[in-house]
């Protein structure tokens, strides 16, 4: 098994169109893309003033006063207008008209909000942003109030004192964007190189000698894979180092989070191999040919060359769109949920494939 891993990992540094593909290329755009598109990173459009109309409908003082404070605060920036509606069904046929641009509802305990959006997506946005921001300090301060009941009456400020913003460490460009969706890109391309797995021995016409060798061929199958180890840990550490030393890129904001982040891709990228390892073996054509245009549009419509390709419904149901979910979410805030869904997933995946490809590599006749 050794030495097929050896071999594997020889033919592939031999090989001028992988080491452009796998090592170079990816590399090459990180710094095209964030550099020549970073400069388009800008606000398409102004969104002028944003009028809302608002309900409150909690019977908990606590958060009625959190709402009328917090609406109070908003307001003294001229540019966003909020009204107490009298009627939902009215204001909400006024924001069908563009009269207003969003009408929001308090209510409930905890309490939750319900946003009847307007025509406006950007003013929609803007809007959702506003109130997810009010909702997570909202929830900070009730813990405190449950926590330290006498909070109100001791004259501490809440904002000051017991809320504290997280501090992310870096400032965000679009080459950490680019980085982290390049990244994506050579684990999604990674297919190709397990579908063709056993493209070199068909050329050599020493796929034969495999099948009838006196190895065991699950074993065979496996070594194949895990030849592809080695050159996975290398493209995968090459652009991450290239990117942070050369390009002054950033992914995680500690050692520890830029490990678990190799390993999400790491795994990521054994999973797709696998996948490519089964469709080379189905197919006796150059899976290339297939598979090439259908990454490349999946990547395009999963946001991985612009961040502004984005069709709701679609593009967030694509796998690549989830991984860079995932890490993104690794990568800026350090929450590893997604993350570890991603892996957990691929894992379950990898070895149905590997179980797979190992019954349909045994059963496999001589090629002529």
């Amino acid at each position: 098994m050794f030495h097929i891993i050896m071999k594997e990992t020889k033919e592939f540094l031999r090989e001028k169109t992988n080491l452009f593909f796998f090592l170079m290329f990816p590399v090459v755009l990180v710094f095209l893309l964030g550099n020549l598109l970073g400069s388009m990173d800008n606000a398409e459009e102004a969104i002028g003033s944003i009028k809302v109309q608002y309900l409150i409908e909690t019977e908990n003082i606590y958060h009625a006063m959190a709402v009328e404070g917090f609406i109070s605060s908003v307001e003294d920036d001229e540019s966003i207008i909020f009204d107490k509606a009298t009627d939902l069904d009215s204001a909400k046929n006024m924001a069908a008209d563009e009269a207003i641009d969003a009408v929001v509802v308090f209510q409930g305990e905890p309490l939750k909000i319900q946003i009847y959006e307007g025509r406006n997506n950007i003013k929609n946005r803007t809007v959702s942003a506003i109130m997810n921001g009010f909702i997570q300090t909202n929830k900070s301060m009730s813990a405190i109030i449950k926590t330290v009941p006498d909070v109100l009456s001791s004259g501490i400020t809440l904002q000051d004192d017991m809320i504290k913003q997280k501090d992310l460490g870096v400032n965000r460009s679009m080459l950490d964007y680019y980085a982290v969706t390049m990244m994506t890109m050579i684990c999604s391309m990674s297919i190709i190189l397990g579908s063709a797995a056993f493209k070199g021995e068909r050329q050599n016409k020493t796929v034969n000698r495999l099948i009838i060798a006196p190895k065991n061929r699950v074993t065979l199958f496996l070594a194949k894979i895990l030849g592809m180890v080695p050159q996975t840990i290398l493209q995968i550490v090459l652009l991450m180092v290239v990117s942070v030393l050369f390009f002054n890129a950033h992914y995680a904001g500690n050692i520890i989070d830029n490990v678990y982040l190799f390993f999400m891709f790491f795994i990521i990228t054994l999973c797709m191999i696998s996948i490519g390892a089964v469709i080379g073996l189905l197919i006796k054509g150059s899976p290339v040919v297939i598979l090439m245009p259908f990454i490349w549009i999946v990547m395009f419509f999963s946001g991985s060359y612009s961040k502004e390709v984005y069709i709701k419904g679609f593009s967030d149901a694509m796998p690549i769109y989830q991984i860079q979910e995932a890490a993104f979410d690794l990568a800026v805030f350090g929450r590893y949920g997604r993350a570890n869904i991603v892996i957990i997933t691929s894992i379950i995946v990898m070895f149905f494939m590997l179980t797979l490809g190992a019954v349909i590599f045994s059963r496999k006749e001589g090629e002529r």
